[in-house]
């Protein structure tokens, strides 16, 4: 075997033991969904799913930081990792994790991203590193590397930012407000620092 094609199968085998360990905690986001529409009651549910290691609680209009963690690191896992194979099927998926309001736009704008890496041949791979709620804004980012492979193989990392307003409606979990973006955070304090910036880089 040659030693480029072996340093290319090494990659790759890296690359999917790390999106298995963020798909574990997506599976727990997945559970705790099933779980919230079996209870179905007004009371407040108290979880610890498996691979979560926080106690999550969430009532009817609000959640616990840690829940809000758990649940946009779910979210954003699957987002970040969306090629042309799978689009449809991550874009159908999240139907109950956005708000009405904004899950067309979302699941519109997950089906042009995936046409443009189908068309230019490319893949996206996202690896999160941490997930920060502040509680001022009662924002989550889920901040990590990108990975964009083109279709020779180069590979381009950079540095990226999930940002998401999670809202508890009757019980249920849902994405009011979604933001991605190459940088840091866009904090209380970064944007009061940063208050002539615009929304995107």
């Amino acid at each position: 075997m040659k030693a480029s094609t072996y340093t290319k199968n090494f990659r790759e085998a890296l690359a999917a033991t790390k999106i298995q360990k963020y798909a574990n905690a997506a599976l727990s986001g997945a559970l705790l969904l099933m779980t919230i529409l079996a209870f179905n009651q007004r009371e407040r549910v108290v979880l610890v799913p498996p691979v979560v290691s926080e106690q999550l609680e969430i009532a009817m209009s609000s959640a616990n930081a840690d829940y809000h963690k758990a649940w946009a690191l779910y979210v954003a896992t699957f987002i970040g990792n969306i090629n042309p194979g799978n689009s449809a099927f991550v874009a159908d998926g999240l139907k109950l994790s956005f708000a009405p309001e904004l899950y067309t736009e979302m699941r519109q704008r997950i089906l042009e991203q995936s046409e443009e890496l189908r068309v230019s041949g490319r893949s996206l791979r996202f690896f999160p590193d941490e997930v920060s709620y502040e509680k001022a804004s009662t924002k989550t980012f889920v901040t990590g590397k990108q990975e964009i492979i083109s279709a020779s193989g180069a590979l381009k990392e950079q540095e990226v930012v999930y940002e998401l307003q999670i809202k508890v409606r009757d019980g249920m979990p849902v994405v009011a407000q979604f933001d991605y973006y190459a940088g840091a955070p866009r904090t209380v304090a970064w944007l009061a620092k940063h208050s002539g910036a615009g929304k995107r880089d």
